[in-house]
């Protein structure tokens, strides 16, 4: 085989073997977000055809030991808005060692799926009951959140998904 040959070889094996890694776990979606319903934080889902909540979990951060809020569909309907620690219909308890959100303490909330994730967003009680009219709570890269219309935020997700 000639050098060129070969070194044309090495390159498509290169692509093919990356293009395998990067299939490996799908990226998560931006699908969740938070906001003030009656005073409680409740969870706001964009419709997504690639993301289907299947278990949703609320859970303490850098809080030993940790506590957690989770349920499961189960045979339930999908649903695009929870109330926290208010259980939607045809849903049931899994872990449930949280049971009411305390000022200073942050927290996390994750919606997991058959092929997806989403993208978890952190907040603490005091973010969300402050968010005003139209205004929900999102991920900002790593631990970071931002308040932004909802609006903005279902566009952001239509684009992702």
């Amino acid at each position: 085989m000639a050098r060129a040959d070969v070194r044309v070889v090495g390159v498509l094996t290169t692509l093919v073997a990356l293009a395998g890694l990067t299939a490996c776990s799908p990226a998560e979606k931006p699908v969740l977000a938070l906001r003030v319903v009656d005073g409680q934080p409740a969870l706001v889902m964009a419709e997504c055809a690639e993301f289907t909540a299947d278990r949703i979990s609320v859970y303490t951060v850098d809080v030993t030991p940790a506590q957690s809020w989770t349920i499961d569909r189960n045979g339930g309907g999908e649903v695009t808005n929870v109330t926290l620690f208010e259980l939607p219909a045809g849903w049931t308890p899994d872990e449930q060692t949280l049971t009411a959100f305390e000022p200073g303490t942050e927290y996390s909330v994750a919606a997991y799926g058959d092929r997806h994730n989403a993208v978890p967003v952190h907040f603490t009680l005091a973010e969300v009951t402050g968010l005003g009219p139209d205004r929900v709570l999102v991920h900002e890269g790593q631990t970071q959140r931002k308040a932004v219309t909802e609006t903005a935020f279902r566009d952001k997700a239509k684009k992702a998904c």
